[in-house]
């Protein structure tokens, strides 16, 4: 059975609603409740109230209301022109309202270009939204404010239609202001020296209503005070809410490890670094992170209360100031203290204003660009890397990032775990410390991911998706890469160690790669079953699976132990959508040829048919609840052997290359 590869899906909007003046809508769906509140998401495509361009020179004093096309173009003085847009956004709900994504199109694109894969557009808020179609001109035109993005003239033509992105928060902000949102639109060529750069778009004028520019919103709007972030689905909020009304243990918890820590950040003041590489570099990437988190999450769960704007505004100052002077390195490991600061921000984005948010976005991008062109490996360093960049790609809802960083996951992800479930850190490192700490990682991929794609076809197939693309490149140099085991299959592999540490011994580091490690206080000592750090983020995706290590590790362990679990706790576990198999490997350590098989009784020439050839058996894989009985000759006769469990090495059983028929059953 071939496993298909993880769908990771972008953020998108469902259109199951919006008001009817809007200019496009659809019937509302009634009765959509999700516990304490409801949530209606909308789509509106809003024209122009007003569209113009202007030009300097001679023409600096003339008014161009009236034409059907918009300029934009970047030439010698005189010649040049840009365009203005202004929208009415008073059709939109503002009461609870979340604005989704919001893109300004233009059909038309580039009518001559001497160097397009240089040129591009460049776009702006302005100072007013007072101008007047029919008497703007360059010289009275309103001034720039903030600038809100670029767009590549790279392969546009004049029958393209160009995107402009508009950030949630400047609509956010037009919305609480005048309900008014204007767009300054220039074009800038590669250099002074080049040949101009000139565009040209239809107007509202244009006979064409298809081709007419149009702001597309996508919304929804709630009595709830949820938006999408890093840290929580709309249930998780609701719940949490709902919690906080009725359990002292949820108002303590919260207390203690959100409202107290969010007040005495209150007292601070940021203390960056330009790399966490400088002097005491982690501890203050530490800290300020954690005190980012605290104020987010005090901010989000409470938004509604009287002295909430604080915590944004001390959120929004400690941000800023780490924008300002903050990069990345290569040390990825390193890099995962700041991950705080990218679900802190999260928890605040929608709120923010436009300019602060534009500074911060640049910040991360910056970030995930850098993180991007970093080395591609195969154990938690790529882990790591895979959720900076998802986590920076969902915050800034860019499909472009989103897809990059997906792909780049999902390869990952397909070499991660052998057959068994041991993993590249685990065999690589001999040991389970390394192990659960890429777990901890996992389990925060699988959130992203689940929030922003939907539980089920995130995290079941994230959870059950077997690598097929596994190859242990330490031991097996040029072995074709073969299907391999699954994160559940991680966590089956270790259980036993966590359960049951007295009669499962592994004496850690023994037989690592790094030499480093046989340095550490751990090196040759028992794995005791820790990790608890790891399990609470797991949880998100295997919560009665990792409930269960964390009371074996604390007895006293309760949902309101742990923050991170308590967050985590409000999900069901992960539930395979897959049908068991057992695979069958032609070598030992499960590679070499390989074959999924369904419960059944399989002798030599059922095999045959399936592509088996006989007496080339080494390995196999059983899922828990299974026995394989393997026979030396067909039709189920001879010397044979029980198998309940994964076997690595049927050699160890004196049964390698002795197989001829099989039969499997579920116990």
């Amino acid at each position: 059975m071939k496993i298909g590869a993880i769908t990771l899906l972008s953020v998108s909007c469902a259109i199951l609603g919006c008001r009817k003046e809007l200019v496009t809508s659809e019937a509302p769906l009634s009765g959509l409740k999700q516990l304490a509140s409801a949530n209606i998401s909308g789509k509106a495509t809003l024209f122009p109230i007003a569209d113009v361009y202007v030009q300097d020179g001679t023409n600096s004093n003339t008014n161009f209301g009236s034409n059907a096309w918009l300029i934009a173009k970047d030439d010698a003085a005189g010649y040049r022109r840009e365009i203005y847009l202004r929208f009415d956004l008073a059709s939109l709900p503002t009461a609870g309202a979340t604005i989704q994504t919001a893109t300004i199109e233009l059909a038309g694109g580039i009518a001559n270009a001497a160097d397009t894969a240089n040129a591009k557009w460049l776009y702006y808020t302005v100072s007013n939204n007072n101008w007047d179609e029919k008497a703007i001109n360059w010289n009275n035109a309103p001034g720039t404010v903030t600038k809100l993005g670029e767009v590549s003239g790279k392969v546009k033509s004049s029958t393209s239609v160009v995107s402009f992105d508009i950030p949630a928060g400047v609509l956010l902000a037009a919305l609480n202001a005048d309900k008014k949102l204007s767009v300054k639109i220039v074009a800038q060529r590669n250099t002074a020296g080049s040949l101009p750069f000139y565009s040209d778009f239809q107007s509202k004028e244009s006979p064409e209503i298809q081709l007419r520019p149009k702001l597309t919103i996508s919304y929804s709007t709630s009595n709830s005070a949820y938006y999408r972030n890093l840290l929580m689905d709309k249930k998780t909020f609701d719940s949490i809410q709902l919690d906080l009304k009725s359990s002292a243990q949820a108002q303590g918890l919260i207390n203690s490890q959100v409202t107290s820590k969010a007040n005495a950040t209150l007292l601070l003041k940021p203390n960056p670094v330009s790399k966490i590489s400088d002097l005491d570099g982690k501890n203050r990437v530490q800290d300020d992170a954690a005190q980012v988190y605290a104020l987010g999450l005090q901010y989000f769960l409470f938004q509604g209360n009287t002295g909430a704007e604080q915590y944004l505004a001390k959120a929004k100052e400690f941000l800023l100031a780490w924008a300002a002077v903050n990069s990345a390195i290569s040390q990825t490991p390193d890099e995962s203290m700041y991950l705080p600061f990218l679900t802190g921000y999260s928890l605040v984005r929608q709120r923010l204003d436009a300019n602060s948010q534009l500074i911060i976005d640049n910040w991360l991008r910056t970030r995930y660009n850098f993180y991007k062109i970093q080395q591609v490996r195969t154990n938690n360093w790529e882990t790591i890397r895979n959720l900076l960049m998802l986590d920076i790609a969902f915050i800034l809802n860019d499909g472009q990032l989103i897809d990059q960083a997906s792909k780049d996951f999902t390869a990952h992800h397909n070499k991660n775990y052998r057959a068994d479930g041991a993993s590249v850190d685990f065999l690589g490192r001999d040991a389970f410390a390394y192990h659960v700490y890429d777990m901890e990682f996992m389990g925060q991929i699988g959130r992203t991911l689940y929030i922003h794609s939907g539980r089920r076809s995130a995290v079941d197939s994230l959870v059950y998706h077997r690598s097929s693309n596994w190859s242990d490149l330490r031991t097996n140099m040029g072995h074709p890469p073969v299907l391999g085991g699954s994160l559940a299959d991680a966590v089956s592999f270790m259980a036993p160690y966590v359960m049951d540490p007295a009669n499962n011994v592994h004496l850690e580091f023994v037989h690592t790669e790094w030499a480093p490690d046989k340095n550490r206080s751990d090196y040759n000592k028992p794995y005791g079953g820790g990790g608890a750090y790891a399990f609470v983020q797991l949880a998100a995706l295997m919560k009665d699976e990792m409930f269960t290590f964390l009371k074996k590790n604390n007895p006293a362990f309760t949902r309101y132990t742990d923050l991170k679990y308590y967050i985590n706790s409000f999900q069901p576990s992960a539930v395979t959508p897959y049908p068991p198999t057992v695979t069958l490997y032609g070598n030992m350590a499960f590679h070499g040829w390989y074959k999924d098989l369904s419960v059944g009784r399989y002798a030599q020439a059922d095999l045959f048919s399936l592509g088996v050839s006989n007496d080339q058996l080494s390995s196999v894989r059983i899922p828990a609840g299974y026995r394989v009985t393997l026979y030396e000759n067909d039709n189920f006769t001879g010397n044979s052997i029980s198998l309940n469990g994964n076997t690595i090495d049927l050699s160890t059983l004196k049964f390698n290359d002795q197989t001829s028929s099989i039969v499997i059953e579920r116990l």
